[in-house]
């Protein structure tokens, strides 16, 4: 006996149906359509979609938010040990993308902003006002929502509705673990719940949706589920190396970037900004950090910075009447009683930018790169 035609006698499908709710096809239902009749639907929607080779070409290639380094519409993830700046990078994007500045020579696509601080609130006043005293202009175009919204809660569909009214650019989460309270990380199955959340919101922004996260045991890649790092289009880790102000460097290193080429890697320094007008309540200064490029040779595209803070440093030498034949341990500890922090090979720029002026050649000369490195 053949089982009855099942047809629908609104405009909805019943709610067994499993092309409902979220699988629904687009568009008003028919009224009085069998289930034969949709399924049958179904199939000719999804052989619309398919594509030739040659409709491949009507396909938009990724567009930039930093070139080379993040991409709209993609999901993208920095991760590092605790301690690495990682989240001062990720505000260094931030600001980058909102004011529409270049990122250390990098082209930036200018746009709006969310950061979702959703641990270190206390702290994101003052590197936000270190980063626009460092580059003499307000972080303007980024918007911050300090607290965190959890991906698997209703509220994430709030965000996720409010990112799609205010079409940011960049939405940074910030971080992946306290955004995922009560998830196993190292379930593929939950995390796979997560990516899903995750592109619900790049889907709807069409922004470059940027987790920070930490490191696992063996510290080089992501903590948790290879779910997370199989759907990314970008990930970047971040290293440190050095424990003071004066020796620390750290190196932002591109893990993958799936459909794009490889931006090398990145080193920075560190450098302290005291903040115009702020002081502790012993009166001393109030102070944060910036990153500042290092290693213009192997890097071009830090070049800029780089020539800036050498100029800065061979301004405040000369106001103090340093002579220009000093070498560079003599340079070093007078750097540090006028209270400027400066690594070796800075201070070897410094070094060769004063000289070349004192002998009328061209202050922005290369510094001779092949030499030891041991002190004068």
């Amino acid at each position: 006996m053949n089982e009855p035609t099942v047809t629908y006698l609104r405009e909805q499908p019943p709610d067994d149906d499993p092309w409902a709710g979220e699988n629904a096809a687009p568009g008003p239902r028919t009224v009085g359509v069998s289930s034969e009749e949709y399924f049958a639907k179904r199939v000719d929607q999804l052989e619309a979609e398919l594509l030739d080779a040659a409709a491949l070409d009507s396909i938009e290639p990724l567009e930039p938010v930093i070139a080379d380094v993040l991409y709209r519409d993609t999901l993208a993830r920095v991760y590092g040990a605790s301690g690495t700046f990682k989240s001062f990078m990720t505000l260094d994007f931030a600001g980058c993308v909102g004011t529409g500045m270049a990122w250390h020579g990098q082209a930036v696509t200018q746009g709006p902003v969310i950061y979702l601080v959703a641990e270190g609130i206390r702290g994101i006043r003052k590197r936000v006002r270190a980063w626009e005293q460092h580059h003499g202009r307000k972080m303007t175009g980024v918007y911050f929502l300090p607290r965190p919204v959890q991906a698997m809660d209703l509220e994430w569909l709030v965000l996720i509705e409010l990112c799609k009214r205010r079409k940011p650019a960049l939405v940074v989460i910030d971080t992946q673990a306290r955004v995922t309270v009560g998830i196993e990380e190292n379930s593929n199955t939950e995390m796979g719940r997560v990516v899903d959340r995750m592109e619900q919101l790049r889907a709807a922004s069409e922004a470059c949706v940027l987790l920070v996260h930490h490191t696992g045991h063996d510290g080089d890649r992501g903590r948790g589920a290879t779910a997370v790092k199989g759907a990314l289009q970008t990930e970047l880790g971040v290293e440190r190396k050095g424990t003071t102000l004066l020796d620390t460097t750290i190196t932002l290193k591109t893990g993958k970037q799936k459909d794009d080429e490889e931006l090398g890697d990145v080193v920075f320094g560190l450098h302290q900004i005291a903040l115009n007008g702020e002081a502790k309540e012993d009166g001393s200064p109030l102070t944060s950090v910036v990153l500042v490029p290092l290693d213009p040779v192997s890097q071009p595209q830090a070049r800029t910075g780089q020539q800036g803070r050498v100029e800065e440093i061979a301004a405040a030498l000369d106001k103090a009447d340093v002579p220009v034949d000093w070498g560079r341990d003599r340079l070093r500890h007078k750097c540090s009683a006028l209270g400027i922090q400066a690594r070796n090979d800075l201070l070897k720029e410094v070094i060769e930018y004063r000289r070349n002026r004192a002998n009328h050649l061209s202050p922005n000369l290369s510094p001779d790169v092949e030499g030891t490195g041991q002190d004068e």
